[in-house]
């Protein structure tokens, strides 16, 4: 899996995820997720459109993830999903936790 920080600012934090999202990478986002995401942003963003696969120890570190990002006040926005990992989502009922948009919703409501 492949991390990078595309922006940043106080405001917001894009990462882009890349690649195989499983039990051999979840320390690797964790670990990467915390020291980026340490800032405390209002708002990180996550553009999954080159993620091909996930299991559930990647969903366990994205709720992880997630709950960091709350716990400093944010909120965490997902943009770009496969429509195999969206299903995942939406059976797993995730998709009431994490706010979950198309690229082109993302691109219209913060410009990405």
């Amino acid at each position: 899996m492949d991390i990078q920080r595309v922006s940043q600012t106080d405001e917001m934090l894009l990462l882009k995820l890349a690649g195989k999202f499983d039990i051999e990478q979840s320390d690797y986002f964790e670990k990467t997720f915390n020291q980026l995401a340490a800032g405390k942003p209002k708002r990180v963003c996550l553009d999954m459109t080159d993620v091909n696969f996930i299991d559930s120890s990647g969903i366990g570190a994205m709720i992880k993830a997630l709950n960091l990002v709350k716990s400093g006040g944010g909120e965490m926005i997902l943009f770009g999903l496969k429509p195999m990992i969206l299903s995942v989502f939406k059976l797993a009922k995730l998709d009431n936790f994490f706010k979950v948009l198309s690229p082109e919703e993302f691109r219209l409501k913060y410009g990405g």
